[in-house]
Parts: C-alpha cells; sequence; structure tokens
C-alpha cells in the first residue's frame, strides 16, 4: 500500500515547503497556501452568537451517541469564560479507547462491555465533537477564510459549514467526506435543512478521506482538515499526510487549513524543550513517526559528541566524564528547530501506526497523561531488540 501511495503523490509537495510563513502564502511551483503558522485558537464573539441546527440528546446505544448539557461559564482557550446567558452544549461522545487496553469484569467474572455503567465509570466517555465555546471560535476561524469549492474532512456537529453559510462567505460547494455512518445519521436529519437554498450545494459523502483523496480528480479552492478527535502531538505524521494528499486535490490558489495544527506543533516542541532537559528514556516507549524522527536526530547528536571525546585524548577521565554528561544539552534554539523541522516533514498514513500505543504527554487530564504514557511502555522484549 505504502509503495502504490507514494507513486501517486508528487515529491515537491512536502508540507513544510507548502508554505513557510505568512509573507510568503503562496508557493511558486504548485500554488498553494498552507500556513503552518496560522492559528484557529482566536476568540471571537460572533462565534458564540450564532444559532446552529444540532442533533438533540440521543440514547448511549450504539458506538456514538448525542448528550447535552446547559452551562453559564466554561474555559475558551484556558481562560475563563462568562456567557452571556445560560447556554446548552451539544456534544458526540463515544466510549473510552481505554477498552482496547483493558477488561473490566464484575463479581461472577463477567467481562463488563464499554456501553456498561461500571466500564463508563471507570472510563469516561470520550468528547469526540462539541459546540463548546473555544471549539466554535476554532470552526469560526477557519470558515472565514472559505471561499470557492470546499473540501471538508469531518462532519462533526456541521460547525463550520453551518458557520460558512452564516457568514455568507462566497462558496460555490461543499463536499464533506465522513467515514462514521453513525455520525452522519445523528446530525443529517437536522442539517442541512431541507428548506434552504445551501442543501443544494452540500454533498455529504460516506468514506474514508485519505481514500477519497487518493482517488478523486475533483479540485477544490478550500480544503479543511478535522478528522482527528484533539490537538494531541501524535497526529502531526498523519495530518501531514493528509496534506500532502490533500495538495494534489487543489486548484490553483487553492488554500488548505488543518483543525488544530499550530497548537500540535507548539505542544511538540514545548515537549521536547521539557523532555530533552528532563533526559527522559524515550527509547523505552513506543513512539510515534515524528517524536521517532526527533529521538533518531538525538542519538545522531550524541554520537558525533562520542566521536569528538574520543578525538580529544588530552582531556583527564573524570573531566570527560563530566563533559559526556553535561555538554549534551542543545539550546532551547536547536530544540526548537529540530523539533519543529521533524514535526512539519514527517509524514505517514493513519493506518501505519498504533498512535493510542505511541508515547505522549499529552493529556485531558494528568490521570489521562499518565495512562498515555503508560500504556506506550515497551516489554522486555522491545527493549532487548533496542540494545
Amino acid at each position: 500500500m505504502v509503495s502504490s501511495v507514494a507513486e501517486k503523490i508528487p515529491k515537491t509537495k512536502d508540507v513544510a515547503n507548502l508554505c513557510t510563513s505568512q509573507d510568503d502564502v503562496i508557493n511558486s511551483t504548485i500554488n498553494i497556501y498552507f500556513d503552518p503558522n496560522w492559528r484557529d485558537d482566536v476568540f471571537d464573539p460572533q462565534a458564540l452568537e450564532i444559532q446552529l441546527c444540532l442533533p438533540e440528546k440521543s440514547s448511549k446505544k450504539g458506538k456514538v451517541w448525542i448528550d447535552t448539557k446547559f452551562a453559564s461559564r466554561g474555559y475558551i482557550f484556558g481562560k475563563p469564560h462568562e456567557y452571556a446567558s445560560e447556554r446548552k452544549i451539544t456534544a458526540v461522545l463515544k466510549p473510552s479507547d481505554m477498552g482496547r487496553f483493558y477488561q473490566v469484569a464484575n463479581q461472577d467474572g463477567k467481562i463488563l462491555e464499554n456501553d456498561e455503567s461500571a466500564m463508563s465509570f471507570m472510563f469516561p466517555p470520550k468528547s469526540w465533537m462539541t459546540d463548546s465555546g473555544e471549539e466554535r471560535c476554532t470552526m469560526f476561524a477557519a470558515a472565514k477564510l472559505a471561499r470557492g469549492r470546499v473540501l471538508v474532512g469531518g462532519l462533526g456537529l456541521a460547525i463550520y459549514p453551518q458557520f460558512i453559510h452564516a457568514l455568507n462567505r462566497p462558496v460555490d460547494s461543499i463536499t464533506i467526506i465522513e467515514h462514521d455512518s453513525e455520525v452522519i445519521r445523528l446530525v443529517s436529519p437536522v442539517w442541512p435543512p431541507d428548506n434552504l437554498l445551501q442543501t443544494k450545494r452540500v454533498s455529504i459523502i460516506k468514506g474514508d478521506i485519505e481514500k477519497y483523496l487518493l482517488e478523486t480528480n475533483e479540485k477544490f479552492d478550500t480544503i479543511f482538515m478535522d478528522t482527528w478527535d484533539d490537538a494531541d502531538p501524535r497526529f502531526l505524521a498523519h495530518i501531514n499526510y493528509l496534506i500532502e494528499l490533500s495538495s494534489r486535490c487543489c486548484s490553483p490558489g487553492a488554500q488548505i487549513q488543518c483543525w488544530g495544527y499550530a497548537r500540535m506543533i507548539q505542544t511538540f516542541v514545548e515537549d521536547m524543550k521539557n523532555l530533552t532537559k528532563a533526559n527522559f528514556p524515550l527509547h523505552e516507549h513506543h513512539l510515534d513517526p515524528v517524536l521517532n524522527a526527533y529521538v533518531e536526530w538525538m542519538d545522531k547528536k550524541k554520537e558525533s559528541l562520542a566521536v569528538a571525546n574520543v578525538e580529544t585524548p588530552t582531556t583527564s577521565g573524570a573531566k570527560q566524564n563530566e563533559m559526556q554528561q553535561n555538554s549534551f544539552f542543545p539550546t532551547d534554539e536547536e530544540i526548537e528547530h529540530a523539533a519543529r523541522e521533524v514535526a512539519l516533514k514527517i509524514k505517514k498514513s493513519i493506518s501505519e501506526y498504533d498512535r493510542l500505543k505511541c508515547f505522549t504527554g499529552y493529556g485531558t487530564s494528568l490521570l489521562d497523561a499518565y495512562r498515555n504514557m503508560s500504556l506506550s511502555r515497551k516489554d522486555e522484549s522491545d527493549m532487548s531488540n533496542h540494545l
């Protein structure tokens, strides 16, 4: 599969080469606008005021369901926010992924399934999509840029396309690719509404976004991707791969936006600074492709240092040991450069690595972060292979 995919992708379209600065928004070779520094974590009160068509609360049967709650306050990009009035928050929930790695039994030894109450209590359902204030703002930032023929990876609660219409953006059509039939079943009864002209311009296609990008001959002016759960940097290799695939479906001057991308890059760079300074044993964990590339960079730097130390025999043994212990602590600038470079360039299909088994310090809570780190730890056979 990898070789056939690679043959279909132009070699010049590395993510880092599409666009690297705000000033150089159009690459002269491929004429595609992708700014990895574009931020969607921008507060805009208008995003909270627009009325959306959202599904009502549903039963917990099935692999996804709708839940609603009321809130008068919340956090938007880490800052507390008081809503003008109590608002209804809608979310698509799914069982925790931890059910893949743990089994819970009752007193009779019966294994509890993901949708049973005890399992849900121990591993709370994950909020997959929501119209929280923060989520609305991220979608609004992207919707303000939409134009022409629009391709959307992921239906979600259809917030992004609804904002496009509310803003009266100059779009000709919106094509949405959604792989989960349950999400389509839950959302399609309320959006798009049958009595509006916008319905004629919207197509919802059940399918895999990677497969669609590889096989379609359609060209688009705006491509917006949001098929991942959260801003976990473990998604970066997958997103870079999607960006590369998207570039072959772009019309001249087209633009590509990816939900949370700049935040993932920032998180990854900061994580590398902290982990490097702490001398964290990353070799003891399974790593995603981006983090693995960073560790390879670290290893090469250490190897070059070891060679340099061997070539300076005049240094006393004690002093040399001290140098070996302390000399490879690269500066923040070196770490940032290396981490950002691999975060932008490394790409791989999500089908080629198991994100949940790869190391991350990212989590929605401290417990979540520690659990993620524990799951990524290699067993003894993996460690012996490395040694």
